[in-house]
């Protein structure tokens, strides 16, 4: 087996040994998510491993330690902060927020994205949500911040192309909200599941708040995945009939071919390139940096 192989299985096979990965458990950030989720973990449904290397979840992982890291050094917060909130259901949840500014009554989550075009678009997801408002919930109850504390939400590309992060902010009310939203989603699967114990079985998987392409993705892999979907011959349910949206997917889908065609061709461009350095008459600069492994191409417009 080739050595890239061999390391790939390497990499599969350590995050599949992780404790969090064998004993599924309840936590913040899971609140906001999919309700089946939520279900199958509170009845102890059995797992899957994953198929796929979560390389986005731990290139995450890797830079919010960093992030909390220059926070603790550089702005004198408290990282990994312990946190158990109780929910006005009566359920106690457990987590770690990841920065507390304590001088200034404020929770801190950091999150990372390919890119923050859809964020600044479409705002924060619920499980971002729910999951800072509950830690900020909690931080209060153990008199670690004092009512009235903010949330805030830091957004940052790990793809590296936006220097600027993006900051999306709660009030105290608008944490409560969620908090309220958090508790009406969880009484959605304790009623669900009272039926399915009855024998009401028409209601299993009637929760399922995501479809199949994301729970395949390889940037999920949701452990729930088969349990919900084998065997399933899901399409969407909605038909669009707008005569301006269809046009929109279908530029969208003509688009996308268009952009995979030309990442191929600027591919097979760049071979020419290599080795040639210099301006052309029309003022773009031909500059190569990086390792003689890994040479990085820079074309750019500078004075004629």
């Amino acid at each position: 087996m080739p050595l890239a192989d061999r390391f790939l299985q390497a990499l599969k096979d350590f995050e599949n040994a992780k404790p969090r990965n064998k004993q599924v458990r309840l936590g913040p950030s899971e609140l906001g998510g999919c309700r089946e989720y939520v279900r199958n973990v509170m009845v102890g449904a059995p797992m899957q491993e994953a198929d796929e290397w979560p390389t986005a979840a731990v290139v995450g992982t890797l830079l919010g330690t960093h992030l909390e890291t220059v926070a603790e050094q550089y702005m004198g917060a408290l990282t990994e902060v312990p946190v158990t909130a109780s929910l006005p259901n009566g359920l106690k949840v457990s987590g770690h927020a990841d920065i507390v500014l304590i001088d200034e009554n404020a929770v801190v989550d950091a999150k990372s994205k390919d890119g923050l075009y859809a964020t600044r678009r479409e705002g924060p997801s619920l499980e971002n949500l729910i999951q800072i408002s509950v830690y900020t919930v909690g931080l209060v109850q153990a008199g670690v911040l004092s009512e009235g504390a903010t949330a805030h939400l830091i957004y940052v590309d790990r793809a590296g192309n936006e220097q600027e992060l993006h900051e999306v902010e709660l009030s105290w009310e608008t944490i409560l909200d969620f908090i309220d939203k958090c508790v009406e989603r969880l009484d959605e699967v304790v009623q669900v599941q009272e039926m399915i114990d009855q024998g009401d079985v028409q209601y299993a998987r009637t929760l399922r708040d995501k479809t199949p392409p994301f729970c395949y993705s390889p940037k999920v892999m949701c452990p729930f995945r088969d349990l919900c979907w084998k065997g399933s011959e899901w399409v969407p349910d909605e038909d669009i009939t707008d005569e301006d949206t269809i046009t929109a997917v279908e530029l969208y889908d003509a688009l996308r071919a268009e952009v995979k065609a030309a990442t191929e061709a600027k591919d097979k461009v760049r071979e020419k390139l290599i080795g040639v350095s210099g301006k052309t008459p029309g003022g773009l600069a031909v500059t190569w940096a990086g390792s003689e492994k890994r040479p990085m191409l820079y074309v750019t417009q500078v004075k004629k």
